[in-house]
């Protein structure tokens, strides 16, 4: 085998000529609607599956596609074990992406994807098939120049977008048989100053929905408004009063186990802050930010929980009038946690609270859509430190570290079930809109991040 260094040499190389190829691959990829909630979606997401398999295959891996769930969408396991006594690696992504409505705003096909200005268009680009392309293409080439340096196990499933069951059984069920000496979870992204980022935290999920009961059918608001239950009116009351005007979550015990940030991380976001906000407002498109008071934007976004309505249905919606009290309305409602809140006391505390809130005539009851607790995790082993370099000669930039908002809910359960050091980045920009219309990728960036992956891969061999 060719020495690490000559390896690396050849495999960077590849990759800077087969960007066209490395493009139209992704491409490829994207024209597949992978959309995990819809049922009408199950044949393309087995077909992505499939897709992913085949490229396994052509290099060599031992691939399976495992359902492990009746009903549930399969993962991808393709393992290269060619490296007796060096170094394993686990890669870890999502195939299934989100739903595209509204469609109408949309500035191409969601699944057509185009190049706008340096950037591809499409739903998947950023979340998360770009990302776990940069890993595949990276193996591709190092395969192609030679072989892989370390062993490798790419873990990639189809349940990511709708918190499912499949993978997180696997990971439970056949830990002790999944060692490895790193997970890298490429399913992040750089920051709002364009920098590789290296997550030390994710937030956790508490999702929910709730659903409000009140007269045994529609009823006219002339003859029976006044004296009638409005589940309506008492569902929009009680997540209004689920948060005060100050952003402050009213459920008694939310903030009890909440973690303050180091005194460390508070002096950066200080520095950062003003920045920060102004990056926030124009990706959002708000005139003010929003949240809870006394505490910097940065700090809000990723070491403080939050409580938000996330759908809102009842009663009559279509075009016109229709003057009805409803039978019935729900709502959706998500926390995110962060350390060391357990989402099933807040969910205790929720539902307690939903009930104190509800009025005579309404019955609430709290359904949980999915959950996954907050993670911490170390920067401090060789794995981060390999990714740090890699970046640096890939982007010529410092890598940031930073709490991420979002959650990735099987990290707890290869962190548990697999017990390996985790590695959380990936290469979408902080505006690449993703679960919106028009998510979008840099190609520079999936260009870059190939490389780095490369790099990556080969400073673990040493």
């Amino acid at each position: 085998m060719a020495t690490t260094r000559s390896l690396l040499d050849a495999a960077v190389a590849l990759a800077q000529t087969r960007r066209k190829s490395d493009l139209d691959d992704l491409i490829e990829e994207l024209r597949i609607p992978s959309i995990s909630t819809l049922p009408e979606r199950r044949e393309d997401c087995l077909r992505n599956a499939r897709w992913l398999r085949d490229r396994f295959d052509a290099m060599g891996m031992e691939t399976q596609i495992v359902d492990v769930v009746d009903g549930g969408l399969p993962v991808v396991i393709a393992d290269w074990q060619g490296r007796p006594g060096k170094p394993h690696l686990t890669m870890y992504g999502h195939y299934d992406v989100q739903p595209v409505d509204p469609v109408d705003e949309w500035k191409s096909p969601p699944f057509e994807p185009a190049v706008h200005g340096g950037e591809l268009w499409a739903r998947g680009a950023a979340d998360n098939k770009g990302n776990h392309m940069v890993c595949v293409k990276a193996a591709e080439h190092l395969h192609a120049a030679g072989g892989l340096p370390i062993n490798v196990r790419f873990v990639i499933e189809g349940e990511e977008e709708i918190t499912g069951p499949s993978l997180p059984h696997y990971l439970r069920a056949h830990g002790a048989q999944l060692k490895t000496d790193a997970v890298l979870i490429w399913d992040s992204g750089m920051d709002e100053d364009g920098r590789p980022t290296l997550a030390t935290a994710l937030r956790g999920l508490l999702y929910t929905e709730l659903r409000a009961k009140g007269p045994a059918v529609d009823l006219h608001s002339g003859t029976f408004g006044g004296v009638a239950p409005n589940p309506i009116n008492t569902l929009a009351r009680v997540v209004g009063e689920l948060k005060d005007r100050h952003g402050h979550v009213t459920i008694p015990g939310f903030y009890d186990a909440v973690q303050p940030p180091s005194a460390e991380e508070l002096a950066a976001w200080k520095k950062n802050d003003a920045k920060y906000v102004q990056s926030m407002k124009r990706m959002t498109g708000a005139k003010a930010l929003e949240g809870e008071d006394g505490f910097l934007a940065l700090e809000r976004t990723g070491s403080r929980p939050t409580l938000d309505a996330n759908g809102f249905l009842g009663g009559f919606t279509g075009k016109g009038a229709k003057t009805v009290i409803p039978a019935e309305a729900s709502a959706k409602v998500s926390m995110r946690l962060v350390p060391d809140q357990d989402w099933q006391a807040i969910l205790a505390a929720f539902t307690k609270r939903v009930s104190e809130l509800t009025t005579p005539g309404v019955e609430i009851t709290v359904e949980v859509l999915g959950s996954a607790p907050p993670v911490t995790c170390s920067v401090e082993h060789k794995a981060a430190h390999v990714l740090r370099a890699a970046y640096r000669e890939a982007f010529g930039s410092d890598t940031a570290l930073i709490r991420v908002g979002g959650s990735i809910p099987v990290a707890v359960d290869f962190q548990e079930a697999v017990g390996a050091p985790l590695v959380i980045s990936g290469i979408a920009q902080a505006d690449s809109a993703i679960h919106s219309p028009n998510e979008h990728l840099v190609i520079d960036n999936y260009h870059r991040g190939i490389e780095a992956v490369i790099r990556f891969i080969c400073g673990l061999a040493e």
